[in-house]
Formats: C-alpha cells, structure tokens, sequence
C-alpha cells in the first residue's frame, strides 16, 4: 500500500509539472535591433540625414568594415521550448547608405531577404600550449607528497 501511494504522488507531481504553463510556455528572446514597421518608413531616401536615422533607429548594428557609409541594422527574435535549440521566428536586416558628399543624406534604405544570412559556425580548434597535459588524478597523486609540515609550525 506504501509503494502504491508513493507512485501515485509521484505520478500526480510528474503530470502537475508536464502540465503547467512554464513547461508549454517557449522563452521568446529579441537581439539586436528589431525595427517595426512605422520606425523603418521614418527613414527616407534623400530626405533624411544621418543624424535623423541615429536619432530614429538609435546607433547601427554594424557598420560595413570597407565603406564607413554604409550601415546595417540587425534584430531578431527567437523562441526555446524547454531543452530544444532555439528556433528563428523573425529577422530583420536592413541596410542604409549614405552620401559623404551630400551632407550625409541617405541614399538608400535596403529590406534585405533574411533568408541570405547564414550561422556561423565557432572553431572548436585550441591553440597548443607548451607542458604537459595532466589528468585531475595525475595532479591530485603529484600534489600528495608536496604537503609542508615545517610551514605549519612557522605559523604557530
């Protein structure tokens, strides 16, 4: 009777944790700078200024490593249910170009298709280091012996 009755509140806890709505809920994070609608059409072609889009859009993403004006604005949301990896909803990648000769004015503001972006993948590559490479049981067996008695008594 013991037994049945530990499985019957292990079973009843189990199904109240499965059932609950932080275990269905996904974690929804944003990153970047995700530009809604209105905030991109405040932006316009040779109209507005590079100040105006720091001020509307706030400082860019990344600016590009060749050419100083051109600018990108980078955001995504993604969302994670429970141990999964997590999953694309929304990207959004938009490019600005500016004319230094023209007082900065934009020249181009670019939707680019989001489909284009690729994960990089990391190097999983370390650099050698110079030693030797012990175990944790090789150390703990190397320290044993180095125990100072004589320091102990200095302490005293």
């Amino acid at each position: 009777m013991q037994k049945f009755c530990r499985r019957a509140v292990f079973l009843s806890g189990v199904c109240l944790l499965l059932m609950s709505p932080v275990a269905c809920s996904p974690i929804v994070a944003t990153r970047g700078n995700l530009l809604s609608q209105t905030k991109f059409e405040q932006v316009q072609p040779n109209v507005s200024h590079r100040a105006d889009v720091v001020q509307y859009w706030g400082p860019p993403t990344a600016t590009s490593p060749f050419n100083p004006n051109i600018w990108y604005y980078i955001g995504e949301t993604t969302s994670q249910k429970g141990v999964f990896a997590p999953k694309v909803d929304k990207r959004r990648i938009i490019r600005v170009k500016f004319d230094p000769n023209n007082n900065d004015t934009v020249v181009e503001v670019a939707d680019l298709d989001s489909a284009l972006a690729k994960d990089v993948k990391p190097v999983s590559r370390t650099t050698p280091a110079a030693g030797k490479d012990f175990t944790a049981l090789q150390q703990f067996i190397g320290n044993l012996g180095k125990y100072n008695a004589a320091a102990d008594k200095d302490k005293k």
